[in-house]
């Protein structure tokens, strides 16, 4: 085998095996579409706009806005998709927030 035979081996080498990186790092992308969209692009049990009012800068709200639009196809409402964030923030920090709160906390009496 020349050194021009064995360059091109290699180079097909490397490019097949790029391209089944690719292959699946496109199946793991696919993946975590379906799990964003079943976590937080679905409607949860509040079914609709509770009494509290929160404040978001416009940047976010946009985004937030555009977010649910597009990628949700405008199928739940806003309110439904930040309720869905926060709960999943809890469930991942949970420990974290109740270490904390337990460590800063401070008891009256």
């Amino acid at each position: 085998m020349n050194i021009l035979n064995r360059f091109y081996d290699e180079e097909t080498s490397e490019k097949q095996e790029g391209f089944a990186k690719h292959g699946h790092i496109r199946r793991k992308a696919k993946m975590n579409e379906r799990i964003y969209e079943k976590a937080f692009l679905r409607m949860n049990e509040m079914q609709k706009r509770g009494s509290k009012s929160i404040y978001l800068s416009a940047e976010n709200h946009e985004r937030l806005t555009r977010i649910v639009q597009i990628v949700g196809e405008d199928k739940i409402p806003l309110f439904a998709y930040l309720n869905n964030i926060l709960e999943h923030h809890f469930k991942v920090f949970e420990q974290t927030i109740t270490k904390e709160f337990k460590e800063k906390y401070k008891r009256l009496f």
